[in-house]
């Protein structure tokens, strides 16, 4: 994901400088992070506090704006975790965006500025809020941009076991290989479990239960399911990351490629195996009419028939 990364930084440094950044593309459903890309930010220790820590506050963060900014010297007690790696890491300023559209949070950019440079003032957060929704559109089409289908792997399902710190207690060969898949930070040296596990661990801690989340990787869209095997707050909690099945990657899909619901609901009659006439009649709606349905999902999917979108999504 660079390409996605480098746009999104290119687009809003021309008005906002700044030294490095974080994107999180978020599961439209679940709000878990799904994808990233970094680029001369955290350390990977630092980085699991931040995420661990943005995914405990995210009920009660601000929610005044979708800026926010941090720099040493703020009062509030919700930020001193990040403010303190932040510091130790070599940076003076964060700025976060939330990229918002169609009442939806689909991603954040988070934005850093070296020890050294100035903080980001008032002029740079408000550029920043006036491109949060062009940024969001550039993020959906991004994805709505590539091929749909769910992940292939001739590999079993990924375990990845995790504390209560997020560090990893067991992970089996084929879970270090589809973290590899998720992960896109050019430094990573497929040792540490980044982002998209240890959000999705996190909310299964405050959820109190299983969480999924719709993730797309280098090999096509996978499912990230999480789930505590203790107390929720202080145990273990599993990961299993496999290709996504089409019920649980459908309602994922219809968001990021704006598909309505009405179409939603003849690709699952279709992924039941329904004739065109079949459909129809169940719908109660004229041939012609599930007919433009079908058209209208090819060109929004970018797929040139029933078979390669039943295809994509079951195999």
């Amino acid at each position: 994901m660079p390409e996605l990364g480098d746009l999104l930084s290119g687009l809003v440094g021309q008005v906002v400088p700044h030294d490095g950044h974080i994107l999180f593309g978020m599961d439209p459903v679940t709000r878990a992070g799904c994808f990233g890309d970094l680029n001369n930010c955290y350390s990977p220790q630092a980085l699991q506090r931040i995420v661990t820590d943005t995914a405990r506050s995210d009920s009660v963060r601000d929610r005044t704006g979708p800026v926010r900014v941090l720099t040493p010297g703020m009062s509030d007690p919700r930020h001193s975790t990040q403010l303190r790696i932040m510091s130790a890491e070599g940076f003076a300023s964060e700025l976060r965006i939330e990229l918002t559209g169609g009442g939806r949070t689909w991603g954040m950019l988070i934005l850093l500025r070296a020890q050294g440079s100035t903080p980001f003032s008032l002029t740079d957060t408000a550029h920043a809020a006036a491109m949060s929704q062009p940024l969001a559109i550039t993020l959906k089409r991004f994805v709505a941009s590539t091929p749909l289908g769910s992940a292939r792997s001739d590999l079993p399902p990924g375990l990845i076991i995790l504390g209560p710190d997020n560090g990893i207690r067991a992970i089996t060969p084929s879970g270090r290989e589809a973290v590899r898949s998720l992960t896109h930070d050019r430094a990573h040296d497929g040792e540490e479990v980044l982002d998209p596990v240890w959000d999705i661990a996190q909310r299964a801690r405050q959820a109190g239960g299983p969480v999924v989340c719709r993730s797309f990787s280098t090999r096509g869209w996978a499912a990230v399911y999480a789930q505590p095997l203790g107390e929720p707050s202080v145990g273990d909690v599993a990961v299993t990351i496999q290709p996504a099945p089409a019920e649980v990657l459908l309602p994922a899909i219809t968001a990021w490629y704006g598909i309505t619901p009405r179409e939603q609901t003849v690709i699952e009659r279709a992924l039941e195996g329904l004739s065109v006439k079949q459909i129809a009649r169940r719908l109660d709606v004229s041939i012609h009419t599930v007919n433009d349905h079908f058209k209208a999902i090819y060109r929004k999917t970018r797929v040139t028939s029933r078979n390669e979108l039943t295809a994509s999504l079951t195999h």
